[in-house]
Protein backbone atom coordinates (compact mmCIF):
# COMPACT_ATOMS: atom_id res chain seq x y z
CA UNK A 1 0.00 0.00 0.00
CA UNK A 2 2.99 2.41 0.84
CA UNK A 3 4.49 1.37 -2.73
CA UNK A 4 0.66 2.55 -4.28
CA UNK A 5 0.62 5.87 -2.42
CA UNK A 6 4.19 6.69 -3.26
CA UNK A 7 3.74 6.14 -6.93
CA UNK A 8 0.13 8.07 -6.85
CA UNK A 9 2.67 11.09 -5.33
CA UNK A 10 4.63 10.76 -7.96
CA UNK A 11 2.22 10.96 -10.74
CA UNK A 12 0.74 14.25 -9.02
CA UNK A 13 4.28 15.88 -8.53
CA UNK A 14 5.41 15.24 -12.12
CA UNK A 15 3.78 16.95 -15.01
CA UNK A 16 2.76 14.56 -17.68
CA UNK A 17 3.12 11.15 -15.07
CA UNK A 18 0.35 8.73 -15.02
CA UNK A 19 0.45 5.27 -14.00
CA UNK A 20 -0.45 2.27 -16.41
CA UNK A 21 -1.18 -1.10 -15.34
CA UNK A 22 0.46 -2.53 -18.26
CA UNK A 23 4.44 -1.94 -17.99
CA UNK A 24 6.51 -3.28 -20.91
CA UNK A 25 7.41 -6.56 -19.35
CA UNK A 26 10.19 -7.30 -22.30
CA UNK A 27 12.56 -4.47 -21.41
CA UNK A 28 11.86 -4.91 -17.87
CA UNK A 29 13.59 -8.28 -18.50
CA UNK A 30 16.37 -6.36 -19.88
CA UNK A 31 17.08 -4.29 -17.15
CA UNK A 32 20.66 -4.51 -16.21
CA UNK A 33 22.24 -3.26 -12.74
CA UNK A 34 25.50 -1.60 -12.49
CA UNK A 35 27.55 -1.61 -9.29
CA UNK A 36 31.11 0.05 -9.33
CA UNK A 37 33.42 -0.70 -6.22
CA UNK A 38 37.30 0.71 -5.18
CA UNK A 39 39.93 -1.72 -4.60
CA UNK A 40 38.84 -3.42 -1.88
CA UNK A 41 35.29 -3.87 -1.84
CA UNK A 42 34.41 -0.78 -1.11
CA UNK A 43 30.39 0.20 -2.93
CA UNK A 44 30.90 3.51 -5.26
CA UNK A 45 27.96 3.30 -6.85
CA UNK A 46 24.93 2.37 -9.02
CA UNK A 47 22.81 2.81 -11.94
CA UNK A 48 20.89 0.83 -14.32
CA UNK A 49 21.56 0.17 -18.03
CA UNK A 50 21.12 -2.44 -21.08
CA UNK A 51 22.92 -4.47 -23.42
CA UNK A 52 22.80 -2.92 -26.89
CA UNK A 53 24.21 -6.02 -28.97
CA UNK A 54 25.50 -9.49 -28.79
CA UNK A 55 29.08 -8.61 -28.22
CA UNK A 56 28.51 -7.57 -24.49
CA UNK A 57 28.37 -3.86 -25.00
CA UNK A 58 26.15 -1.90 -21.84
CA UNK A 59 24.86 1.84 -21.86
CA UNK A 60 24.26 3.07 -18.34
CA UNK A 61 25.10 5.98 -16.20
CA UNK A 62 28.02 7.37 -16.02
CA UNK A 63 28.55 8.79 -12.36
CA UNK A 64 28.94 5.26 -10.51
CA UNK A 65 32.32 5.02 -12.61
CA UNK A 66 33.91 7.90 -10.64
CA UNK A 67 36.57 7.00 -8.32
CA UNK A 68 35.67 3.15 -9.05
CA UNK A 69 38.36 0.38 -9.51
CA UNK A 70 36.22 -2.53 -10.85
CA UNK A 71 32.59 -2.96 -11.57
CA UNK A 72 30.10 -5.64 -12.21
CA UNK A 73 26.93 -5.57 -14.10
CA UNK A 74 23.91 -7.91 -12.63
CA UNK A 75 20.70 -9.14 -14.99
CA UNK A 76 17.18 -9.57 -14.23
CA UNK A 77 17.67 -13.22 -13.03
CA UNK A 78 20.41 -12.22 -10.37
CA UNK A 79 23.81 -13.36 -12.89
CA UNK A 80 26.79 -11.39 -12.98
CA UNK A 81 28.98 -10.27 -15.25
CA UNK A 82 32.00 -8.15 -14.92
CA UNK A 83 33.04 -4.94 -16.41
CA UNK A 84 35.66 -5.54 -18.80
CA UNK A 85 36.47 -2.20 -20.53
CA UNK A 86 35.09 0.80 -21.13
CA UNK A 87 34.50 2.55 -24.81
CA UNK A 88 33.70 6.25 -23.87
CA UNK A 89 31.36 8.63 -21.47
CA UNK A 90 29.88 11.88 -21.22
CA UNK A 91 30.03 13.77 -18.06
CA UNK A 92 27.32 15.87 -19.69
CA UNK A 93 24.73 13.47 -20.61
CA UNK A 94 26.00 11.44 -17.61
CA UNK A 95 26.13 8.28 -19.72
CA UNK A 96 28.67 5.64 -20.29
CA UNK A 97 29.38 2.79 -23.02
CA UNK A 98 31.18 -0.63 -21.55
CA UNK A 99 31.90 -3.88 -22.52
CA UNK A 100 30.85 -6.84 -20.13
CA UNK A 101 32.38 -10.43 -20.24
CA UNK A 102 30.49 -13.79 -20.57
CA UNK A 103 27.32 -12.02 -22.08
CA UNK A 104 26.60 -14.41 -25.22
CA UNK A 105 23.48 -16.13 -24.06
CA UNK A 106 22.05 -12.54 -23.37
CA UNK A 107 19.61 -11.04 -25.06
CA UNK A 108 19.95 -7.20 -26.34
CA UNK A 109 17.44 -4.17 -25.47
CA UNK A 110 14.64 -3.79 -28.62
CA UNK A 111 15.60 -0.48 -30.06
CA UNK A 112 12.85 1.77 -31.80
CA UNK A 113 12.73 2.48 -35.30
CA UNK A 114 12.12 5.51 -35.42
CA UNK A 115 11.94 8.14 -32.47
CA UNK A 116 9.07 10.14 -31.99
CA UNK A 117 9.14 13.98 -31.46
CA UNK A 118 5.99 14.85 -31.09
CA UNK A 119 3.70 14.01 -27.56
CA UNK A 120 4.74 10.39 -26.48
CA UNK A 121 4.65 8.38 -23.87
CA UNK A 122 7.73 6.72 -22.35
CA UNK A 123 8.44 4.32 -19.72
CA UNK A 124 11.42 4.91 -17.40
CA UNK A 125 12.22 1.19 -16.29
CA UNK A 126 13.86 1.46 -12.82
CA UNK A 127 13.03 -1.36 -9.94
CA UNK A 128 9.65 -0.10 -10.32
CA UNK A 129 9.37 1.15 -13.83
CA UNK A 130 7.01 4.63 -14.58
CA UNK A 131 5.21 6.06 -17.39
CA UNK A 132 5.83 9.62 -18.05
CA UNK A 133 5.10 12.02 -21.01
CA UNK A 134 7.71 14.75 -22.20
CA UNK A 135 6.75 18.47 -22.10
CA UNK A 136 9.00 18.79 -24.98
CA UNK A 137 11.50 17.39 -27.23
CA UNK A 138 14.46 19.52 -28.92
CA UNK A 139 17.68 18.58 -31.13
CA UNK A 140 20.79 18.60 -30.35
CA UNK A 141 24.37 18.25 -32.41
CA UNK A 142 21.32 18.15 -35.37
CA UNK A 143 20.71 14.36 -35.40
CA UNK A 144 19.69 13.49 -31.53
CA UNK A 145 16.55 14.00 -30.08
CA UNK A 146 16.00 15.33 -26.06
CA UNK A 147 12.92 14.54 -24.34
CA UNK A 148 12.18 17.35 -21.61
CA UNK A 149 10.02 15.50 -18.67
CA UNK A 150 9.49 18.30 -15.98
CA UNK A 151 11.93 20.25 -13.61
CA UNK A 152 14.39 18.64 -10.79
CA UNK A 153 12.02 19.04 -8.03
CA UNK A 154 9.69 16.32 -9.20
CA UNK A 155 12.34 13.26 -8.44
CA UNK A 156 13.70 14.55 -5.59
CA UNK A 157 13.32 12.70 -2.84
CA UNK A 158 13.15 9.64 -5.14
CA UNK A 159 16.31 9.63 -7.35
CA UNK A 160 17.97 7.15 -5.91
CA UNK A 161 15.13 4.79 -7.31
CA UNK A 162 15.30 6.74 -10.86
CA UNK A 163 19.25 6.72 -11.31
CA UNK A 164 20.91 8.35 -14.47
CA UNK A 165 21.39 5.61 -17.26
CA UNK A 166 17.73 3.94 -16.92
CA UNK A 167 16.58 2.96 -20.24
CA UNK A 168 13.57 4.84 -21.15
CA UNK A 169 11.20 2.22 -23.60
CA UNK A 170 8.27 3.21 -25.67
CA UNK A 171 4.88 1.14 -24.77
CA UNK A 172 6.54 -2.07 -27.44
CA UNK A 173 9.04 -1.80 -25.12
CA UNK A 174 11.70 -0.68 -27.67
CA UNK A 175 14.34 1.75 -26.26
CA UNK A 176 14.22 5.57 -27.07
CA UNK A 177 16.53 6.71 -24.94
CA UNK A 178 18.41 7.03 -21.50
CA UNK A 179 16.65 8.51 -18.54
CA UNK A 180 18.59 11.57 -16.95
CA UNK A 181 18.07 13.69 -13.62
CA UNK A 182 20.92 15.92 -13.15
CA UNK A 183 21.29 19.15 -14.55
CA UNK A 184 18.24 21.47 -13.87
CA UNK A 185 15.65 19.02 -15.93
CA UNK A 186 14.91 15.76 -15.89
CA UNK A 187 15.23 14.35 -19.21
CA UNK A 188 15.59 11.70 -21.42
CA UNK A 189 19.01 11.45 -24.31
CA UNK A 190 18.39 9.60 -27.59
CA UNK A 191 20.03 5.81 -27.20
CA UNK A 192 21.80 6.88 -30.56
CA UNK A 193 24.05 9.53 -28.60
CA UNK A 194 26.02 6.70 -27.29
CA UNK A 195 27.10 5.74 -30.72
CA UNK A 196 29.38 8.58 -30.18
CA UNK A 197 31.07 7.16 -27.68
CA UNK A 198 33.68 5.78 -28.43
CA UNK A 199 37.50 5.51 -27.61
CA UNK A 200 39.97 7.41 -29.48
CA UNK A 201 44.03 7.46 -29.66
CA UNK A 202 43.73 9.52 -26.88
CA UNK A 203 41.81 7.59 -24.71
CA UNK A 204 44.06 6.80 -22.02
CA UNK A 205 44.21 11.15 -21.82
CA UNK A 206 40.62 11.47 -21.63
CA UNK A 207 40.09 13.48 -18.47
CA UNK A 208 36.56 11.66 -18.33
CA UNK A 209 37.43 8.09 -18.02
CA UNK A 210 40.98 8.80 -16.33
CA UNK A 211 38.23 8.84 -13.34
CA UNK A 212 38.12 5.35 -13.20
CA UNK A 213 41.05 2.92 -13.26
CA UNK A 214 39.01 0.47 -14.60
CA UNK A 215 40.49 -0.84 -18.46
CA UNK A 216 39.99 1.78 -21.22
CA UNK A 217 38.71 -0.05 -25.09
CA UNK A 218 40.93 0.41 -28.21
CA UNK A 219 40.07 2.34 -30.59
CA UNK A 220 38.88 0.72 -34.08
CA UNK A 221 41.34 2.53 -36.44
CA UNK A 222 45.05 0.71 -36.36
CA UNK A 223 46.93 3.91 -36.20
CA UNK A 224 44.85 4.84 -33.27
CA UNK A 225 45.19 1.78 -31.98
CA UNK A 226 48.61 1.70 -32.08
CA UNK A 227 49.36 4.61 -30.00
CA UNK A 228 46.34 3.50 -27.20
CA UNK A 229 48.22 0.39 -26.88
CA UNK A 230 51.54 2.26 -26.28
CA UNK A 231 50.19 4.31 -23.60
CA UNK A 232 48.06 1.38 -22.30
CA UNK A 233 51.55 0.40 -20.58
CA UNK A 234 51.18 3.20 -17.60
CA UNK A 235 48.18 0.88 -16.44
CA UNK A 236 47.78 -1.82 -14.47
CA UNK A 237 49.50 -4.62 -15.91
CA UNK A 238 47.02 -6.79 -16.14
CA UNK A 239 44.79 -4.06 -18.15
CA UNK A 240 48.08 -3.63 -19.85
CA UNK A 241 47.96 -7.43 -21.43
CA UNK A 242 44.02 -7.53 -22.02
CA UNK A 243 44.46 -4.60 -23.82
CA UNK A 244 47.67 -6.55 -25.83
CA UNK A 245 45.13 -9.32 -25.95
CA UNK A 246 42.25 -7.14 -27.81
CA UNK A 247 44.87 -5.82 -30.11
CA UNK A 248 45.70 -8.92 -31.52
CA UNK A 249 42.46 -10.15 -31.72
CA UNK A 250 41.27 -6.72 -33.51
CA UNK A 251 44.87 -6.60 -35.77
CA UNK A 252 45.66 -10.14 -36.30
CA UNK A 253 48.68 -9.23 -39.18
CA UNK A 254 50.21 -6.52 -37.01
CA UNK A 255 52.95 -7.00 -34.66
CA UNK A 256 52.22 -5.06 -31.88
CA UNK A 257 50.08 -6.63 -30.08
CA UNK A 258 52.21 -10.28 -29.90
CA UNK A 259 55.43 -8.24 -29.09
CA UNK A 260 53.89 -6.13 -26.09
CA UNK A 261 51.84 -9.40 -24.32
CA UNK A 262 55.16 -11.60 -24.91
CA UNK A 263 57.16 -9.06 -23.11
CA UNK A 264 54.69 -9.11 -20.23
CA UNK A 265 55.09 -13.33 -20.73
CA UNK A 266 59.00 -13.43 -20.22
CA UNK A 267 59.03 -10.35 -17.26
CA UNK A 268 56.84 -12.72 -15.47
CA UNK A 269 59.07 -15.95 -16.18
CA UNK A 270 56.60 -17.01 -18.95
CA UNK A 271 59.33 -17.73 -21.21
CA UNK A 272 57.79 -20.44 -22.74
CA UNK A 273 54.43 -18.69 -23.80
CA UNK A 274 56.56 -15.70 -24.65
CA UNK A 275 58.51 -17.72 -27.49
CA UNK A 276 55.00 -19.44 -28.27
CA UNK A 277 53.34 -15.99 -28.93
CA UNK A 278 56.40 -14.27 -31.01
CA UNK A 279 56.29 -17.63 -33.99
CA UNK A 280 52.76 -17.22 -34.10
CA UNK A 281 53.42 -13.51 -34.88
CA UNK A 282 56.12 -14.77 -37.17
CA UNK A 283 53.27 -17.27 -39.08
CA UNK A 284 50.73 -14.35 -39.20
CA UNK A 285 51.69 -11.18 -39.61
CA UNK A 286 52.42 -9.36 -42.85
CA UNK A 287 55.91 -7.66 -41.72
CA UNK A 288 57.36 -10.94 -41.14
CA UNK A 289 60.54 -8.80 -41.01
CA UNK A 290 59.65 -6.57 -37.98
CA UNK A 291 58.15 -10.09 -36.23
CA UNK A 292 61.76 -11.92 -36.75
CA UNK A 293 63.18 -8.90 -35.28
CA UNK A 294 60.76 -8.56 -32.63
CA UNK A 295 61.99 -12.05 -31.55
CA UNK A 296 65.29 -11.18 -31.25
CA UNK A 297 64.82 -8.57 -29.22
CA UNK A 298 62.67 -10.37 -26.84
CA UNK A 299 65.26 -13.15 -26.50
CA UNK A 300 68.18 -10.27 -25.84
CA UNK A 301 66.57 -8.60 -23.25
CA UNK A 302 65.20 -11.49 -21.76
CA UNK A 303 68.90 -13.58 -21.47
CA UNK A 304 70.39 -9.98 -21.03
CA UNK A 305 68.18 -8.44 -18.02
CA UNK A 306 66.53 -11.46 -16.75
CA UNK A 307 68.22 -14.80 -17.00
CA UNK A 308 66.53 -16.52 -14.20
CA UNK A 309 64.91 -18.86 -14.85
CA UNK A 310 66.54 -19.75 -17.80
CA UNK A 311 64.93 -20.79 -21.24
CA UNK A 312 67.14 -23.48 -23.11
CA UNK A 313 66.00 -22.29 -26.64
CA UNK A 314 66.28 -18.65 -26.06
CA UNK A 315 70.03 -17.81 -26.06
CA UNK A 316 72.05 -15.26 -27.27
CA UNK A 317 73.12 -17.44 -30.87
CA UNK A 318 69.30 -17.71 -31.42
CA UNK A 319 68.98 -14.11 -31.09
CA UNK A 320 71.32 -13.47 -33.56
CA UNK A 321 70.08 -15.81 -35.29
CA UNK A 322 66.66 -14.18 -35.69
CA UNK A 323 68.38 -10.43 -36.11
CA UNK A 324 69.93 -12.02 -39.50
CA UNK A 325 66.61 -13.40 -40.32
CA UNK A 326 65.00 -9.88 -39.88
CA UNK A 327 67.79 -8.13 -41.92
CA UNK A 328 67.41 -11.00 -44.83
CA UNK A 329 64.04 -9.51 -45.17
CA UNK A 330 64.43 -6.06 -45.07
CA UNK A 331 68.05 -4.46 -44.65
CA UNK A 332 67.45 -1.67 -42.66
CA UNK A 333 69.53 -0.45 -40.18
CA UNK A 334 67.85 -0.94 -37.15
CA UNK A 335 68.02 -4.61 -37.79
CA UNK A 336 71.87 -4.45 -38.02
CA UNK A 337 71.93 -2.62 -35.21
CA UNK A 338 70.29 -5.49 -33.29
CA UNK A 339 73.43 -7.69 -33.98
CA UNK A 340 75.70 -5.09 -32.59
CA UNK A 341 73.78 -4.90 -29.28
CA UNK A 342 73.87 -8.83 -29.27
CA UNK A 343 77.44 -8.95 -29.47
CA UNK A 344 77.91 -5.98 -26.65
CA UNK A 345 76.13 -8.61 -24.39
CA UNK A 346 77.94 -11.41 -24.91
CA UNK A 347 81.59 -9.75 -24.36
CA UNK A 348 82.52 -9.27 -28.02
CA UNK A 349 83.08 -5.88 -28.01
CA UNK A 350 85.19 -5.23 -30.60
CA UNK A 351 82.93 -6.87 -33.02
CA UNK A 352 80.09 -4.68 -31.65
CA UNK A 353 82.19 -1.28 -31.56
CA UNK A 354 83.01 -2.22 -35.30
CA UNK A 355 78.97 -2.61 -36.02
CA UNK A 356 77.99 0.52 -34.37
CA UNK A 357 80.35 2.63 -35.83
CA UNK A 358 79.92 1.42 -39.53
CA UNK A 359 75.87 2.29 -38.98
CA UNK A 360 77.30 5.68 -37.55
CA UNK A 361 78.53 6.47 -40.57
CA UNK A 362 75.46 5.38 -42.84
CA UNK A 363 72.37 6.64 -43.18
CA UNK A 364 70.98 5.65 -39.67
CA UNK A 365 73.68 8.08 -37.69
CA UNK A 366 71.70 8.14 -34.50
CA UNK A 367 73.02 9.61 -31.28
CA UNK A 368 72.43 6.01 -29.53
CA UNK A 369 74.96 4.51 -31.93
CA UNK A 370 78.00 7.05 -30.85
CA UNK A 371 76.90 6.13 -27.19
CA UNK A 372 76.90 2.47 -27.57
CA UNK A 373 80.27 2.77 -29.22
CA UNK A 374 81.29 4.93 -26.21
CA UNK A 375 80.17 1.80 -23.75
CA UNK A 376 81.91 -0.64 -26.00
CA UNK A 377 85.33 1.59 -25.42
CA UNK A 378 84.57 1.81 -21.60
CA UNK A 379 84.64 -2.05 -21.35
CA UNK A 380 87.68 -2.17 -23.84
CA UNK A 381 89.58 0.07 -21.08
CA UNK A 382 90.16 2.42 -24.19
CA UNK A 383 91.52 6.26 -22.90
CA UNK A 384 89.32 9.14 -21.47
CA UNK A 385 89.45 10.95 -24.07
CA UNK A 386 89.04 8.53 -26.96
CA UNK A 387 85.17 8.02 -25.18
CA UNK A 388 84.75 11.44 -24.45
CA UNK A 389 84.97 12.00 -28.33
CA UNK A 390 82.61 9.26 -28.73
CA UNK A 391 80.05 10.88 -26.34
CA UNK A 392 80.81 14.29 -28.01
CA UNK A 393 79.61 12.65 -31.21
CA UNK A 394 76.19 11.54 -29.39
CA UNK A 395 75.53 14.99 -28.01
CA UNK A 396 76.71 16.80 -31.35
CA UNK A 397 74.03 14.56 -33.64
CA UNK A 398 71.33 15.09 -31.21
CA UNK A 399 68.27 17.37 -33.05
CA UNK A 400 68.12 21.09 -31.64
CA UNK A 401 66.40 22.52 -30.08
CA UNK A 402 67.24 19.77 -27.97
CA UNK A 403 64.78 17.92 -26.31
CA UNK A 404 63.92 15.27 -23.29
CA UNK A 405 65.77 12.56 -26.39
CA UNK A 406 69.26 14.14 -26.00
CA UNK A 407 69.18 13.91 -21.96
CA UNK A 408 70.99 10.74 -21.35
CA UNK A 409 73.77 11.26 -23.84
CA UNK A 410 74.12 14.85 -21.46
CA UNK A 411 73.98 13.14 -18.41
CA UNK A 412 76.29 9.78 -19.78
CA UNK A 413 78.98 13.09 -20.75
CA UNK A 414 78.61 14.68 -17.23
CA UNK A 415 79.85 11.61 -16.00
CA UNK A 416 82.63 10.90 -18.60
CA UNK A 417 84.07 14.69 -17.14
CA UNK A 418 83.34 13.69 -13.56
CA UNK A 419 85.58 10.62 -14.00
CA UNK A 420 87.85 12.99 -15.77
CA UNK A 421 88.57 15.72 -13.09
CA UNK A 422 86.21 18.08 -15.42
CA UNK A 423 84.29 18.58 -12.39
CA UNK A 424 82.42 22.13 -13.87
CA UNK A 425 81.64 20.49 -17.08
CA UNK A 426 80.25 17.59 -15.53
CA UNK A 427 78.21 20.08 -13.82
CA UNK A 428 76.66 22.04 -16.68
CA UNK A 429 75.98 18.79 -18.51
CA UNK A 430 73.90 17.14 -15.44
CA UNK A 431 72.48 21.16 -15.43
CA UNK A 432 71.28 20.44 -18.93
CA UNK A 433 70.02 16.73 -18.27
CA UNK A 434 67.78 18.52 -15.07
CA UNK A 435 66.68 20.96 -17.50
CA UNK A 436 65.38 18.13 -19.88
CA UNK A 437 64.48 15.84 -17.73
CA UNK A 438 61.58 18.12 -15.60
CA UNK A 439 60.02 15.75 -13.71
CA UNK A 440 60.70 12.24 -11.84
CA UNK A 441 64.48 13.53 -10.61
CA UNK A 442 65.31 11.33 -7.83
CA UNK A 443 67.48 12.42 -4.63
CA UNK A 444 69.96 10.47 -5.67
CA UNK A 445 70.42 12.40 -8.81
CA UNK A 446 70.69 15.94 -6.80
CA UNK A 447 72.99 14.18 -4.35
CA UNK A 448 75.28 13.11 -7.03
CA UNK A 449 75.12 16.42 -8.05
CA UNK A 450 75.80 17.71 -5.32
CA UNK A 451 79.14 15.81 -5.15
CA UNK A 452 80.55 17.15 -7.95
CA UNK A 453 79.79 20.76 -7.14
CA UNK A 454 81.52 19.85 -4.22
CA UNK A 455 84.92 18.80 -5.93
CA UNK A 456 84.26 22.16 -8.23
CA UNK A 457 83.93 24.48 -5.13
CA UNK A 458 80.44 25.84 -6.39
CA UNK A 459 78.95 25.68 -3.04
CA UNK A 460 76.03 27.42 -3.29
CA UNK A 461 75.05 25.10 -6.26
CA UNK A 462 75.91 22.45 -3.65
CA UNK A 463 73.47 23.53 -0.71
CA UNK A 464 71.00 24.17 -3.30
CA UNK A 465 71.38 20.57 -4.68
CA UNK A 466 71.54 18.90 -1.37
CA UNK A 467 68.64 20.73 0.00
CA UNK A 468 66.64 19.43 -2.83
CA UNK A 469 67.72 15.76 -2.44
CA UNK A 470 66.62 16.16 1.42
CA UNK A 471 63.28 17.74 0.41
CA UNK A 472 62.76 14.24 -2.18
CA UNK A 473 63.44 11.76 0.88
CA UNK A 474 63.39 13.42 4.11
CA UNK A 475 63.77 10.38 6.40
CA UNK A 476 67.36 9.71 4.68
CA UNK A 477 70.09 10.66 7.81
CA UNK A 478 72.99 10.39 5.22
CA UNK A 479 71.21 12.90 3.40
CA UNK A 480 70.88 15.34 6.44
CA UNK A 481 74.30 14.88 7.56
CA UNK A 482 75.31 15.47 3.73
CA UNK A 483 73.44 18.83 4.48
CA UNK A 484 74.95 19.70 7.59
CA UNK A 485 78.50 19.16 6.12
CA UNK A 486 78.02 21.55 3.21
CA UNK A 487 76.26 23.61 5.84
CA UNK A 488 79.41 23.29 7.80
CA UNK A 489 81.97 24.58 4.69
CA UNK A 490 79.93 27.60 3.98
CA UNK A 491 80.49 28.67 7.73
CA UNK A 492 76.68 28.41 8.43
CA UNK A 493 77.74 26.53 11.98
CA UNK A 494 73.87 26.73 13.28
CA UNK A 495 71.99 25.59 9.77
CA UNK A 496 74.87 22.84 10.27
CA UNK A 497 73.33 22.21 13.77
CA UNK A 498 70.04 21.85 13.01
CA UNK A 499 70.62 19.45 9.85
CA UNK A 500 73.17 17.07 12.17
CA UNK A 501 70.41 16.82 15.05
CA UNK A 502 67.62 15.80 12.39
CA UNK A 503 69.97 13.43 11.60
CA UNK A 504 70.97 11.97 14.70
CA UNK A 505 67.29 11.78 15.05
CA UNK A 506 66.68 9.67 12.37
CA UNK A 507 69.53 7.49 12.73
CA UNK A 508 71.30 7.86 16.47
CA UNK A 509 74.02 5.69 16.25
CA UNK A 510 75.21 6.87 12.52
CA UNK A 511 78.50 8.75 13.51
CA UNK A 512 79.25 10.84 10.44
CA UNK A 513 76.40 13.86 12.21
CA UNK A 514 78.08 13.67 15.81
CA UNK A 515 80.86 14.87 13.86
CA UNK A 516 79.88 17.31 11.83
CA UNK A 517 77.61 18.92 14.86
CA UNK A 518 80.82 18.65 17.30
CA UNK A 519 82.80 20.86 14.78
CA UNK A 520 79.88 23.27 14.27
CA UNK A 521 80.04 23.28 17.93
CA UNK A 522 83.64 23.73 18.27
CA UNK A 523 83.51 26.32 15.60
CA UNK A 524 80.97 28.32 17.49
CA UNK A 525 82.45 29.14 20.73
CA UNK A 526 80.37 25.84 22.43
CA UNK A 527 83.59 23.79 22.56
CA UNK A 528 82.79 21.59 25.63
CA UNK A 529 79.64 20.57 23.65
CA UNK A 530 81.39 20.23 20.91
CA UNK A 531 83.99 17.53 22.24
CA UNK A 532 81.52 15.78 23.19
CA UNK A 533 79.90 15.24 20.39
CA UNK A 534 83.67 14.68 18.78
CA UNK A 535 83.90 11.98 21.42
CA UNK A 536 80.55 10.40 20.29
CA UNK A 537 81.68 10.49 17.05
CA UNK A 538 84.75 8.32 17.95
CA UNK A 539 82.79 5.82 20.29
CA UNK A 540 80.80 4.99 17.05
CA UNK A 541 83.51 4.55 14.64
CA UNK A 542 84.02 7.59 13.26
CA UNK A 543 88.05 7.57 11.75
CA UNK A 544 88.41 11.27 11.46
CA UNK A 545 86.90 12.46 14.95
CA UNK A 546 90.65 11.80 16.08
CA UNK A 547 91.85 14.29 13.74
CA UNK A 548 89.40 17.46 15.16
CA UNK A 549 89.62 16.35 18.67
CA UNK A 550 93.17 16.85 18.71
CA UNK A 551 92.66 20.28 17.00
CA UNK A 552 90.37 21.63 18.83
CA UNK A 553 92.12 20.29 22.47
Amino acid sequence: MKNIFKLIFIALCLAGVMPASAQPNSAKQALLTLKTYKTGGEAVGMSYGYLIDHNGTVVSGWTPFNGADSAVVVDANGRSYPVEKIYGASELYDISKFCIGNAQSMQPIPTAKSLPTGSVKLWIMAKSPILVAPSRSEKFMDKYNYYVLGDESALKDNKVDYPNGCPAVNERGELVGIYNNGGTVLSVTDYRYANELKPTEFVYNDPVLKQTTIRKALPSDLKEAQLALMMSARSRTSDYMATAQDFIKMFPKENDGYSALASQYWQQGKTEEADKLLREAIDKVTDKAAAHYNYSKAIWQKVSLSPEPPFAAWTYDKAMQEADDAYKLNPIPAYDEMKGKIDYSRGKYNEAYDKFMSLAKSKLHTPDLFFEAAQCKMQLKASDTEILELLDSAVGVCDTPYTTLAAPYFYARGEQYNKMGRYRDAMLDLWRYEMLTPTGLSSAFYYEREQIELKAKVYQAALNDITRAVALDQKNAELWAEKANVHVRVAQYDDAIASADIAIQLSPEYATPYLIKGIAQCQTGKKAEGMQNLEKAKSLGETQADTFIAKFK
